[in-house]
């Protein structure tokens, strides 16, 4: 049994935004990130972890436009600077792929991967959890 304790994320309540589509676009991305980390763990072929890297990015990218006109709909004030952060997000990761095509990761694999996985979870943890609370002190939403 590999070691997934260093880089393994088990979704819990804690990681709730009260809203079941967004919550379930979280689950898929933990779970993108879980299977990185597995590639990680397992030391897979450099393909593979590519591959599962570019599947966090291309959810990532799509949560966050989704994640952007829900924010707008619902009149969050801060919806505008949020989506400012998805944009360094996704430049972020952007070059992270860029430099891989390049050849020219002077990180290894792994931390690479785990940069990636850093940036996600901190956003979620740090940033979402800001229009969660909003919306719950606003009574929007229930917990």
């Amino acid at each position: 049994m590999e070691d997934k304790s260093i880089s393994w994320i088990d979704w819990n309540d804690s990681l709730s935004m009260f809203n079941p589509e967004i919550d379930a676009e979280h689950q898929h991305f933990i779970r993108l990130v879980n299977e990185l980390n597995e590639a990680i763990v397992l030391q897979m072929n450099k393909k593979e972890i590519k591959s599962r890297m570019q599947a966090i990015l291309d959810d990532a990218v799509m949560h966050f436009a989704h994640e952007e006109a829900l924010l707008k709909e619902w009149g969050y004030p801060e919806a505008e600077m949020h989506a400012q952060k998805h944009v360094q997000i996704t430049a972020f990761l952007n070059e992270i792929m860029k430099s891989i095509d390049r050849g020219k990761i002077e990180r290894g694999w792994l931390e690479a991967g785990l940069e990636m996985r850093k940036v996600l979870i901190q956003h979620l943890l740090k940033e979402d959890t800001k229009y969660r609370d909003y919306h719950v002190k606003q009574g929007l939403l229930h917990t």
